[in-house]
């Protein structure tokens, strides 16, 4: 018999033949939490498991991590964060305890904590290899050290999620950043030519006026050629900064049409995502028949 099975039957015998026992208005919080929950008013969810789980009944492994989902789903990343937090420190050893050291991780990427993001991602994946979550664990790794301008590395962990693990849904998010992160090179790479061909100009720039003021003071025939010379390079440096800069205006606006894109398509994986997660995720769905239950065995003490 499963930890799960053991626990609905434990909190079926102890509401059915010791009712009094815990608080009748933090069972009844925790069964509107739960029935929030199961249809997904993650708002009301937050607010009833947050009040519920302060009663010392309902402060469980189960309800914290109902609670943490809830405030996923609602957008309040800064609480789920600081309940994460708080749930492994006090539930080492909950069958949830890996799932929320990710969600810790990836929580610290969304709030832009990219440091602490990859030390705590890189210790879920250094415990859970075989874990379903360990290659968005590995993407949102290569997600922080994108974020903070570390290219080579974000490179070489989306090609391995996309050799190592071809059927995962990261794997066209992956395609996509080593693309832009190659289009960024070249832009860097255009900034620097733009950069040494600019400073060229501006040295040819000087040297023609240096000429132009010779042949004003002494009209001399060198000087004319020397003058032509140096007119004809600055045209040419001209039309090659020009070209440069052109170069990088088309490139710069195709990067954040890119980025637009990149935005739009994150943000409705992440809804997929949650979606996904809300109807078919086992540790969800199972957290679902526990709310289905509870509020069977509060219908049951209430008769």
């Amino acid at each position: 018999m499963n930890k799960f099975k053991t626990g609905i039957i434990i909190a079926l015998l102890f509401l059915t033949f010791f009712p009094c026992a815990a608080s009748t208005t933090g069972q009844n919080t925790f069964m509107q939490g739960c029935e929030a929950y199961s249809r997904g008013d993650w708002e009301s969810a937050v607010i009833l498991l947050r009040k519920a789980i302060q009663y010392s009944e309902n402060n469980t492994d189960d309800a914290k991590y109902m609670l943490i989902t809830a405030e996923i789903y609602s957008g309040d990343n800064k609480s789920a964060l600081a309940d994460c937090d708080d749930f492994l420190k006090t539930y080492r050893r909950s069958l949830y305890k890996d799932r929320v050291l990710y969600l810790k991780g990836k929580l610290l990427y969304l709030l832009g904590d990219y440091e602490n993001a990859i030390m705590i991602l890189s210790d879920f994946c250094h415990k859970n290899e075989k874990n379903e979550l360990y290659p968005s664990a590995l993407f949102y790794i290569a997600e922080s050290l994108n974020a903070g301008y570390k290219y080579d590395e974000a490179e070489a962990i989306y090609e391995r999620i996309i050799v190592q693990f071809p059927g995962n849904e990261k794997v066209s998010a992956s395609q996509y950043r080593i693309e832009s992160i190659a289009q960024r090179s070249r832009e860097e790479k255009l900034l620097y030519l733009l950069k040494q061909t600019g400073e060229e100009y501006l040295a040819a720039k000087e040297d023609y006026e240096r000429q132009l003021k010779l042949y004003n003071a002494e009209g001399a025939g060198s000087t004319r050629d020397r003058l032509a010379d140096a007119q004809q390079r600055n045209r040419e440096l001209e039309e090659q900064v020009k070209e440069l800069e052109n170069q990088i205006a088309l490139l710069k606006a195709e990067r954040e049409k890119r980025e637009a894109e990149d935005q739009r398509v994150e943000s409705e994986n992440e809804k997929a995502a949650l979606q996904k997660e809300k109807d078919n995720e086992d540790a969800v769905r199972k957290l679902k028949q526990k709310a289905k239950v509870v509020r069977q065995i509060m219908d049951m003490t209430q008769k």
